[in-house]
């Protein structure tokens, strides 16, 4: 009895299960969360326990600035489809609440003429803003914490907002190593660790590249001392003579050769058109420079040359009598250099303390050419970066055509004025008489 009363039990409670999970009804799926501006897809669905012959009802999605619906409809009795689904794409313009709930909704099927009313559902989606992110923002830092050379000292004292500075090591040194340290990690240093150095002055550059890709560079001069220095004084200044080769770019037309001061031999060249003596002087920054050596006065005069396409020549002062009319003294750039050259300057015109241009961009020099000897004025294009020797009579040329321009203006001037008072004084006089006859 005890059995038959369990099979009973259970196949009452199989029956009810069975009936519960194949009940007519309505389900709404669909995300419960959504950032605004995304889409989100919503899914109404039908359900019958035999096939659907007929579904009415109304779908809706309202809030967030969303009013959205579609008609549940569906009518076939020749089918076995026991599932129908409705969906929606839904695009929320604010944050906040939607609600897609389902109204109205009943059915026939198989199993039953009569309509049979589903129970309402509802989904509740909840809008949220979007999260904004921060741009990520780049540290501009690129100054050193430290910098040294080891076993030596800077001159002048490191400091992360001075870039350059000078080390003196004994003769004979063949290496040496620079160290770094940067103020803030995310930047990155180049240039450091052992380097090679030769006798004279080793310029190295030690790079630091912040994270936003500003770069600051920071220069040592490593200056190897010689074994016995030659010292001279030039202008007021101390240099030590460069008895070198490879520290000094040999100028164009000089060639290499030696010259005897005192006890000592030391390098220069010379140059066999214009006689001159080159040798090579480093002040104590470490910066070499050539200079003009008079064997006679055993004296030393400043060299300064332009190289412009194959021409080179040697600047020299211009005498206040060769100067032509309307050129005034200015200093213009050339290949990182200060040059003394002369422009034309117009009359009356009032330029900028600042202002680069001043006038044409043609400059007279005074110059040596290094290859044959001859001295004169030359023409400098710096904006074509070109050079001409000057000729005065195409000037003279040019003023006289426009002396005679000017001279002809004035005569027209001058028959037009006279024109015109005659005319005036004639219709004076007619008026006149006019008023006599009145």
């Amino acid at each position: 009895m005890k059995k038959i009363k369990y099979v009973l039990i259970s196949l009452i409670m199989f029956i009810g299960l069975s009936n519960y999970v194949l009940a007519s009804g309505v389900s709404i799926s669909g995300n419960t969360s959504v950032t605004k501006g995304n889409s989100v897809t919503v899914t109404a669905s039908v359900s019958s326990d035999s096939p659907l012959v007929s579904i009415e009802g109304t779908f809706m999605c309202k809030g967030s600035g969303v009013s959205e619906g579609v008609d549940m409809v569906f009518d076939d009795s020749s089918n076995s489809i026991k599932n129908k689904s409705y969906s929606m794409t839904i695009k929320p313009t604010n944050s906040g609440t939607i609600t897609c709930s389902t109204t109205g909704v009943r059915i026939t099927n198989m199993s039953s003429d009569s309509w049979q009313s589903l129970s309402d559902k509802s989904l509740t989606i909840t809008v949220k803003e979007p999260v904004v992110v921060p741009p990520k923002t780049y540290s501009s830092n690129n100054n050193l914490k430290s910098l040294e050379v080891e076993g030596y000292y800077l001159s002048p004292e490191f400091k992360s907002d001075t870039t350059e500075y000078t080390v003196e090591v004994p003769n004979g040194t063949e290496k040496i190593n620079i160290t770094a340290s940067k103020e803030d990690n995310t930047a990155s240093i180049s240039g450091t660790g052992e380097k090679e150095v030769i006798e004279g002055n080793n310029k190295f550059e030690i790079k630091v590249e912040a994270e936003n890709g500003n770069v600051k560079t920071y220069t040592i001069n490593i200056i190897v001392k010689e074994l016995d220095p030659i010292t001279v004084t030039v202008e007021g200044k101390t240099y030590t003579i460069i008895r070198k080769e490879g520290l000094l770019e040999v100028p164009t037309n000089y060639e290499k050769s030696t010259i005897k001061i005192g006890e000592d031999e030391v390098l220069c060249y010379k140059n066999k058109k214009t006689k001159d003596i080159l040798i090579g002087l480093s002040n104590d920054k470490g910066e070499n420079k050539y200079f003009i050596y008079d064997e006679k006065t055993g004296k030393y005069t400043s060299y300064n040359s332009m190289l412009v396409n194959g021409t080179s020549l040697k600047l020299i002062t211009m005498p206040k009598e060769e100067v032509p009319s309307g050129y005034s003294k200015v200093s213009f750039d050339y290949d990182n250099n200060k040059i003394e050259g002369y422009q034309y300057i117009e009359k009356g015109v009032t330029y900028a303390a600042d202002d680069k241009v001043k006038g044409s961009s043609f400059y007279l020099l005074y110059a040596v050419n290094e290859e044959t000897g001859k001295k004169g004025i030359y023409v400098y294009d710096k904006e074509e970066n070109t050079i001409q020797r000057y000729n005065p009579d195409l000037i003279l040329a040019y003023q006289n055509k426009l002396d005679k321009t000017n001279l002809y203006l004035y005569i027209s001037l001058g028959v037009i004025g006279v024109l015109l008072i005659t005319i005036s004084t004639i219709l004076i006089k007619k008026n006149k008489d006019k008023k006599k006859r009145r």
